[in-house]
């Protein structure tokens, strides 16, 4: 019997949409004045990691989008240079790319979650 009672050896986890940054993010930012390397600071986030979500190509070790936590410190930090609300700031910036699949988890040879 598996874990949540049904008799499976697996089950599938839909994944969350990655965030990407909004194309227009660097003009979004230089509109309201300041530089990108200013507007990390006052999000609370490495201008690496800005640089990193900009540029994806340059940095094949990073998979995937940005933490949703990152998203929202960005929408904050720009909703208060663009005297706007965190919301639209977020509709703004960000972008969510839903996954077009799921993926499969099967329980490990031996272990509890992989009796029968």
């Amino acid at each position: 019997m598996h874990w949540n009672g049904f008799k499976s050896k697996a089950f599938s986890v839909a994944k969350l949409p990655h965030l990407h940054l909004a194309n227009r993010f660097p003009d979004l930012i230089a509109q309201t004045g300041i530089s990108l390397r200013t507007f990390a600071r006052r999000a609370g986030i490495s201008f690496s990691t800005i640089m990193g979500l900009l540029h994806p190509e340059l940095h094949p070790g990073r998979r995937g989008g940005m933490q949703r936590r990152t998203a929202w410190m960005l929408a904050q930090a720009y909703a208060e240079l663009a005297h706007i609300d965190a919301d639209a700031a977020f509709r703004l910036l960000i972008v969510e790319r839903p996954e077009e699949s799921v993926i499969d988890i099967a329980p490990a040879k031996g272990t509890i979650h992989d009796a029968s």
